[in-house]
């Protein structure tokens, strides 16, 4: 660790004022917090801190990376999400605030099982299990590395292995199993947006994890082509959706025998979320 002691070494302060111009202060605090190991309290109560050698090669190397292109999430190997630190990895979506709206409605719920498609670092199947510990919680991805780094965060954040991780793509290896609740965050940009996008996102997130195809509802037309098998009647299926792929969802729907419960807008004002019943 450093010292509070001031002297000819470099300061919190410095460091912050030198790399405003480069880096925004969200990014800043953020790598800066990961180099020293102390919160941002400390940080902001502390601007005369020195940092050690260690700390500070560590920053330079946090802000390199950043600098780069590489997501702050990457660059210090966590992301938190409903008030809970996950483990991430370029193997793994970083999850996002508006997925949190995902957890909010299955909590409302109060399911007595969910089944998590395409879970990635398992944010919304852990964060559901930490709030409903009698809630049977299971949750399936395509890639193994994120599955890996899925059950990491299961046994640190509820102490067990709790969850039922499950390898495959979508819905298979499932049959004969039904819950009350399907959820799941689906890949959903157009295959020619990708390109498009931030260059953190295009150059550093799993394409498996961005790319929804052609029309970007490639993962909604499995999920509702075959979901309905797999709910217990009264089930609900649960989806994270870009608002312009709404009239197409709403379509897939309509022709699954579905219907649309709920839309639920973001913080932004944009509709991110559906509810599915049967119809």
């Amino acid at each position: 660790m450093g010292s509070e002691t001031s002297g000819p070494g470099v300061s919190v302060a410095r460091v912050i004022g030198e790399a405003r111009d480069a880096l925004p202060s969200a990014d800043i605090y953020c790598l800066l917090q990961h180099a020293v190991g102390r919160g941002r309290e400390f940080l902001l109560a502390h601007p005369d801190y020195i940092l050690s050698k260690k700390e500070l090669s560590l920053w330079k190397e946090c802000k390199s990376r950043r600098l780069e292109g590489e997501p702050c999430a990457y660059i210090t190997g966590t992301k938190e999400f409903y008030s809970l630190l996950f483990e991430v990895d370029s193997s793994t979506l970083i999850p996002r605030p508006e997925t949190e709206l995902l957890v909010d409605e299955i909590i409302d719920i109060g399911p007595a099982s969910v089944l998590d498609v395409g879970t990635g670092c398992g944010n919304i199947a852990v964060a559901v299990k930490y709030h409903m510990r009698e809630c049977n919680v299971v949750a399936l991805d395509v890639s193994r590395e994120a599955l890996r780094i899925a059950r990491r965060n299961a046994r640190r954040v509820l102490g067990g292995n709790v969850i039922k991780f499950i390898h495959g793509s979508y819905l298979e290896g499932l049959s004969g199993t039904r819950y009350d609740v399907i959820a799941s965050n689906p890949p959903y940009i157009k295959r020619a947006d990708i390109k498009t996008l931030q260059r953190e996102i295009h150059d550093h997130e799993p394409l498996t994890a961005l790319d929804g195809g052609e029309d970007g509802l490639d993962g909604y037309r499995i999920i509702l082509k075959n979901g309905a098998g797999f709910l217990y009647d009264g089930g609900r299926i649960v989806l994270e959706i870009d608002e312009r792929l709404l009239r197409g969802i709403r379509f897939l729907a309509e022709g699954n025998g579905y219907i649309i419960e709920k839309i639920e807008k973001d913080l932004s004002g944009r509709d991110r979320m559906v509810v599915l019943g049967i119809k």
